[in-house]
């Protein structure tokens, strides 16, 4: 019926009435209309357009270790960092505002308006009271324990806390504020802390952060292998983009690089102190090499060093004749800063030093059982003999370096790092109350000045100012050496070409800090019309 009625309209008749040859061309031209329609079209859409994240799609992150206990204030490994890191959210995240009184000793923190912990329970200020609280009771052992010594909270309202120091601390909110991550108090307030490492919650956390977890699975060994976590739909930051972010546990990186190959994983961290080659990775890949402020340098302990190193001039000789280059190098790849003082505003000293000082010095070096740290040894070692010293390296496992060698400062050279922060605040490494264990001025550095200095920069407000201060401090510390300042490495991190929304210019001060903005990451994309964002 449809096509008798086809056959009789004039349009038929007319496609009827042309040749065989006509009709190809008409044909023809309606092909090429249509495609050029549809190319301008897909033209336009990628001109017009761009991308932009997509919800959906899943990340499944490699690591060495097992999670042990992931709780953000007394993690057992490093695992439990990575996993607390975007399970809970820290007093800088949910801080709405923070204002602080003008001598920086009181510090207001006002929480925003709903958020909720993973059961639907709402944050507040008792839960932020209650983690202070666990942190400084010494039987929680927490890490975090030094950091927050001498600090009271008081409850101003719900959701409002008050936070008052014994001493003016510049980095307050920027660095205590924004790593203490709250735990629930309606979780744990009835648990003895000695107990709480035995708390199912340990594998089953229950945070506030852009993650929860959801399951984890065994092997036939009851080895935990892998731990998947589902978006947070209600984060108060907005729903993360990737659907699930999983962890899988590995025994050593090798395993690592090894289920990166095979597509097993999309993502895994070298480190600062793994030699890295990107020789290693046979897919396409995306290497990020983030700045990491640590040092590693050699620390002389002039209470037992050789006489001759109470000579400045003898110290400067010993830094001198470094192959920092080389080390860097061999050892990292080239992927590492050299160092000649405990910032980076040291710079390589451009005056002749006596070579000859060295002749006839004997060093004994004590050396953790790394590879890049035993490797860095070896090059210090062909640099100071061909000066005509004698450098014995003693090797040790790095927990006995730890409970033993420095707790009783029992060292001449120690080659060892420090771990300071983006902020830069050397006190903790160079200050002389700071010589004894388990405080960390390994090279036993005491001097009048510097400690004024030290003291100044933790009260100084004003970013100039603070940038003078921390000049002088690096420039005499370097001019007086110490220590032998050697590198800072980059920490390695490798992902999956899919991966975007990663930020180049993450600082890691500690491991968990690449995933900074997990929230923001993603997998998936779609078009948008409209201009590029910032």
């Amino acid at each position: 019926m449809i096509i008798d009625s086809l056959r009789t309209t004039k349009l038929f008749q007319l496609v009827k009435a042309l040749t065989k040859h006509e009709r190809f061309v008409l044909i023809s031209a309606i092909v090429v209309l249509i495609t050029s329609g549809f190319t301008y079209g897909s033209l336009l859409l990628q001109t017009k357009t761009h991308l932009v994240a997509a919800e959906g799609g899943e990340f499944i992150e490699g690591v060495v270790g097992q999670p042990v206990f992931i709780n953000p204030i007394i993690p057992t490994t490093e695992v439990d960092r990575d996993i607390a890191r975007i399970v809970f959210s820290s007093v800088g995240e949910v801080a709405d505002s923070v204002k602080r009184s003008e001598d920086g000793k009181t510090w207001n923190v006002r929480i925003k308006e709903n958020i909720f912990w993973h059961d639907g329970e709402r944050l507040t200020a008792d839960d932020i009271i209650f983690t202070l609280e666990i942190i400084q009771d010494p039987d929680s052992r927490s890490p975090l324990h030094a950091s927050f010594q001498g600090v009271a909270a008081e409850r101003v309202s719900e959701l409002e806390v008050r936070f008052a120091l014994q001493n003016t601390y510049v980095f307050f909110e920027s660095d205590h504020l924004s790593n203490l991550r709250i735990i629930p108090k309606h979780i744990f307030n009835e648990i003895p802390v000695q107990n709480m490492k035995l708390s199912s919650f340990g594998l089953n956390p229950i945070g506030s952060g852009p993650f929860e977890v959801d399951s984890f699975e065994k092997n036939s060994d009851g080895i935990i292998t892998s731990l998947r976590l589902m978006a947070n739909e209600d984060y108060f930051e907005g729903r993360p983009n990737i659907n699930t972010f999983v962890f899988k546990f590995h025994k050593n990186q090798d395993e690592l690089i090894r289920a990166y190959n095979l597509g097993q994983i999309d993502g895994f961290s070298m480190g600062t102190s793994e030699p890295f080659s990107e020789n290693n990775i046979f897919i396409r890949h995306d290497t990020h090499y983030l700045e990491s402020p640590r040092y590693y340098a050699v620390f002389i302990n002039q209470s037992l060093a050789p006489e001759e190193l109470s000579d400045t001039e003898t110290r400067k000789t010993l830094s001198a004749t470094v192959d920092r280059e080389r080390i860097v190098n061999e050892v990292f790849g080239g992927n590492a800063a050299l160092m000649y003082g405990p910032t980076t505003i040291s710079e390589k000293p451009t005056q002749e030093f006596d070579p000859t000082l060295l002749e006839g010095l004997n060093i004994n070096l004590t050396v953790p059982d790394e590879e890049f740290l035993v490797k860095t040894a070896n090059i210090l070692k062909e640099n100071w003999d061909g000066r005509g010293a004698t450098t014995n390296i003693s090797t040790l496992p790095l927990k006995s370096i730890q409970e033993n060698v420095l707790k009783n400062s029992d060292y001449e050279f120690i080659l060892f790092g420090n771990i300071t922060k983006a902020n830069q605040d050397l006190f903790a490494f160079w200050h002389s109350s700071r010589r004894f264990y388990p405080d960390q001025n390994l090279a036993l550095y005491q001097d009048d000045s510097v400690d004024a200095l030290l003291e100044s920069f933790r009260k100084t407000f004003d970013e100039d100012e603070r940038f003078e201060v921390l000049t002088a401090i690096s420039n005499t510390i370097a001019n007086d050496a110490p220590a032998v300042f050697l590198y800072s490495p980059k920490y390695v991190y490798t992902t999956a070409p899919r991966l975007g929304g990663f930020n180049e210019s993450t600082i890691i001060n500690t491991s968990d800090d690449r995933f900074n903005d997990v929230s923001l990451w993603h997998v998936k994309t779609k078009r948008a019309f409209g201009a590029l964002p910032d």
